[in-house]
């Protein structure tokens, strides 16, 4: 008998326990970004919008390893990938921005175009209603794809070089 009760107050406070887990990350609300990750995005933006790229990457990384996944910072790294002609890598950049940017609810400021195709953005620590940034990279995905499939690739040599001509006395030889 008391070991029945000792299981049925386990089994309530377990299903307790998942109750209260399911019911508060239902009416979790969404959060504006840590300054630890708005910081870097800010500073990064700036650098960016002076063309200072080398530098505005560093801050976009530094945002990615306290936020992995922040549209914001992967956009715009993006960004600054198409600027530099790594159409793939920019490409895989906005695909992991796009996997997660309806998460992020926080409002742009400003906009920058980086080599005429993506759109940098500035974020604000202010929350809209839907996401803001998931539309910049849905766009900025099909200007990329527009891009990418209008650059031809490189082509590969299907002929190996012609060979060197050996004089007639030396052949055979």
């Amino acid at each position: 008998m008391v070991r029945t009760a000792k299981w049925s107050t386990v089994l309530a406070l377990s299903v307790l326990a998942v109750f209260l887990v399911i019911t508060s990350s239902a009416f979790a609300q969404p959060r504006i970004m840590s300054q630890d990750v708005y910081t870097p995005l800010a500073k990064g933006y700036d650098l960016m919008r002076d063309g200072k790229y080398v530098a505005a990457e560093a801050e976009f990384k530094s945002a990615l390893s306290k936020d992995r996944y922040n549209p914001f910072a992967l956009n715009n790294l993006a960004a600054i990938k198409t600027q530099e002609g790594k159409l793939k890598e920019a490409m895989a950049y906005l695909t992991d921005a796009q996997a997660h940017a309806k998460d992020y609810l926080d409002k742009y400021q400003e906009v920058c175009f980086t080599g005429g195709l993506c759109t940098g953005v500035k974020p604000v620590k202010v929350l809209g209603n839907e996401s803001a940034i998931a539309k910049v990279v849905a766009e900025n995905m099909a200007k990329l794809k527009a891009k990418i499939a209008a650059t031809p690739e490189k082509p590969v040599p299907s002929t190996p070089p012609p060979m060197e001509k050996v004089p007639v006395e030396k052949k055979g030889k």
